[in-house]
């Protein structure tokens, strides 16, 4: 997906270039292992990852800035801000961990869109869905 369309933060696009394929395919040769290479151009988006197990995935998009596929429902303003990663505690209304509470802060590590290379915008598909078509659709997704 280019980032453009997708309207995503491109700071981890930055990171990887098309020599850092090459780089990469080198290593794994050299080790011996055949397999398919990485692929060798400059990157202008992001792949889609596969949605299968999803709901076990948070928190989401490429760089982890939101927490819980219904704070993915809802306009990039009404996303949080900060929040904790790594409590392992599943929420099963809003799919995703509990990331807000003592416990949380205790166990997990701050994560704070306003920082470089951490921005949770775009991605906006399906936050014009109504309440109750967002609920389908996570339910929906819990199944995959």
């Amino acid at each position: 997906m280019p980032a453009e369309e997708i309207g995503t933060d491109r700071e981890r696009l930055k990171t990887w270039s098309k020599q850092a394929a090459i780089e990469s395919n080198k290593v794994v040769r050299g080790f011996g292992i055949e397999r398919r290479g990485l692929v060798e151009i400059e990157p202008s988006g992001y792949i889609a990852a596969f949605l299968d197990g999803i709901w076990l995935r948070a928190p989401y998009l490429h760089n982890g800035s939101v927490p819980t596929l219904r704070d993915m429902l809802k306009p990039v303003a009404d996303r949080p801000k900060i929040f904790y990663r790594g409590y392992d505690v599943y929420d099963p209304v809003d799919v995703g961990f509990v990331t807000q509470g003592a416990e949380a802060e205790r166990v997990g590590t701050k994560y704070d869109v306003s920082q470089r290379a951490s921005a949770n915008q775009g991605h906006e598909y399906g936050t014009n869905l109504s309440a109750k078509e967002k609920d389908t659709l996570i339910e929906y997704l819990k199944t995959l």
